[in-house]
């Protein structure tokens, strides 16, 4: 109940934000957002932003960063298995939108540009019957960041989170 007035207090303050500031009496302008942007407000910009930038000492910030991650198998499958991605109550193909807005819009650019593939409903569903849940996914997540940074022509720092690891791993 707490997360659903979270949102709809986070949806509200879009379009207030956009008219901050105004002179009373002129002429507003609303922010529309398309139903994966609200998707991605509601259940992610909490915590991640609501441009994809969040603190980035504890919450990974996914603007720049987050189509990296689409470089390797395995960092493809990882931020699909990752509790909150998996478990969220989104549908499979509401989920598969919502990533392929958080790592093409958001998260731009994408290693490999237009030879990566889009996230399917199909795909989704198989990846988030494995859900990352366990003390080893700090480990997990610096393994895959090794690998992006190995195999993978990226300039975007890619952090590694954890205890003792908040650091960056890669060029940016």
């Amino acid at each position: 109940m707490g997360k659903r007035i979270a949102a709809l207090g986070a949806a509200c303050a879009i379009p207030l934000l956009a008219t901050a500031g105004q002179e009373p009496g002129t002429p507003r302008s609303i922010t529309h957002l398309t139903p994966v942007q609200s998707a991605y407000l509601t259940q992610c910009g909490g915590c991640h932003g609501i441009e994809g930038v969040s603190a980035p000492h504890a919450v990974p910030s996914l603007q720049g960063v987050a189509g990296s991650f689409l470089c390797t198998r395995a960092g493809r499958a990882y931020i699909v298995q990752l509790p909150d991605v998996a478990l969220t109550g989104m549908s499979d193909r509401m989920l598969a939108e919502v990533m392929n807005f958080v790592v093409f819009d958001l998260g731009a650019p994408v290693p490999g540009g237009s030879k990566v593939r889009p996230y399917t409903a199909a795909e989704v569903a198989l990846l988030r019957k494995r859900p990352l849940i366990g003390p080893a996914l700090s480990a997990y997540r610096a393994r895959i960041v090794g690998e992006i940074r190995a195999r993978c022509a990226t300039r975007v720092g890619v952090r590694v989170y954890g205890k003792g690891s908040a650091s960056r791993v890669g060029a940016g």
